[in-house]
């Protein structure tokens, strides 16, 4: 009885994985019976046993949409591995409010966490209710300042010595005599006197106090004095801006002396009475400007070369003990506003 001789086995590529020393068992198997399974059966089932960087591969249609060209792939050759594919979608229904992340990809979290935001409820009452700085109360404040300029400078440039602030003057508040300065012979006490030399003054004065149930009924008026005084290149502006908080003050007169610079005096809207402007030199229409407010309740009362009279708020009968206000210049520009 013959021995048939044992199969042989014949393939080109090189199907088994490089650290496998021997080919696979169904590659054997497949080969063994190439008797019974036609050849183009074989060469589909060597096709299937590529290794797993070949069917990891991704699948590319051999022609693109819109070209004329088929594109061939070659079972060996090493494709790039595909790209990451996005995360899968919760489970969970995605709320309609868009979240944006506090820390983009491309920044680093703090090392100390945030503060938790309050909410707008809190934010408004917290905004709104803020206190304000409370302002002490005084009365017959005397501040007077002067800038010293060196004669011998290589700089032209110098600090200004300005007032800036804000003043609460009570007319009511009784402060004994020995703790005011000495007043110059034939001058009154001012309830605020702000004088200024080579410098500016900007500041806002609030009227407060009422009057007691005991008060006399005759009341003096509140004198108010800002004076800017130096030579004719003082240029520096003032700014007075007066606030009354009551009707039930007593009236007051303020006075504004100036040189060549800007003069601003913002009245409150209760002031009712006379204001005055006087101007050294120039034209008077092109120094003197009311704003819209003011200018709707001013009345033309008296005019010269060198100065204009205006009477704020109704013109009644009878004795007028009102209120007051006078702005003196000399070259520089006034504006009224309220």
């Amino acid at each position: 009885m013959e021995v048939a001789p044992p199969p042989t086995y014949s393939f080109n590529g090189d199907v088994s994985p490089r650290n496998s020393p021997s080919p696979s068992e169904d590659l054997v198997s497949a080969q063994s019976h190439s008797s019974c399974i036609p050849a183009d059966v074989n060469t589909h089932a060597a096709e299937q046993q590529q290794p797993d960087v070949v069917d990891a591969a991704p699948q590319r249609p051999d022609t693109p949409p819109g070209s004329s060209s088929a594109t061939q792939y070659y079972p060996g050759y090493p494709y790039p591995l595909p790209f990451p594919q996005r995360r899968p979608a919760p489970s969970t229904p995605v709320p309609s409010e868009a979240r944006i992340s506090a820390f983009p990809d491309h920044k680093f979290e703090p090392a100390t966490p945030l503060l938790r935001r309050l909410s707008n409820s809190t934010t408004t009452t917290s905004s709104t209710g803020a206190a304000q700085p409370k302002l002490n109360p005084t009365n017959y404040v005397s501040v007077f300042r002067k800038t010293h300029k060196r004669a011998f400078s290589l700089s032209s440039r110098f600090h200004a010595a300005s007032i800036k602030g804000t003043f609460a003057v009570n007319p009511f508040l009784d402060i004994p005599a020995t703790l005011l300065s000495p007043l110059p012979p034939g001058q009154t006490r001012k309830n605020l006197l702000l004088k200024v030399e080579n410098g500016g003054i900007d500041v806002d004065v609030h009227l407060i106090g009422e009057p007691t149930p005991n008060a006399p009924t005759g009341v003096a008026r509140t004198e108010l004095h800002f004076e800017l005084c130096g030579g004719a290149d003082n240029t520096f502006p003032l700014i007075a801006k007066i606030h009354t908080s009551t009707l039930r003050r007593p009236p007051f007169r303020a006075t504004l002396v100036s040189k060549n610079g800007f003069t601003s005096l913002h009245l409150p809207p209760s002031f009712h009475g006379l204001l005055t402007v006087r101007v050294a030199a120039g034209d008077l229409n092109n120094h003197i400007t009311l704003s819209a407010a003011l200018g709707a309740h001013a009345t033309i009362l008296s005019e010269d070369s060198g100065s204009r009279a205006y009477f704020i708020g109704a013109l009644g009968s009878g004795r007028w003990e009102g209120d007051r206000a006078e702005v003196r210049v000399e070259r520089g520009r006034v504006r009224g506003a309220v």
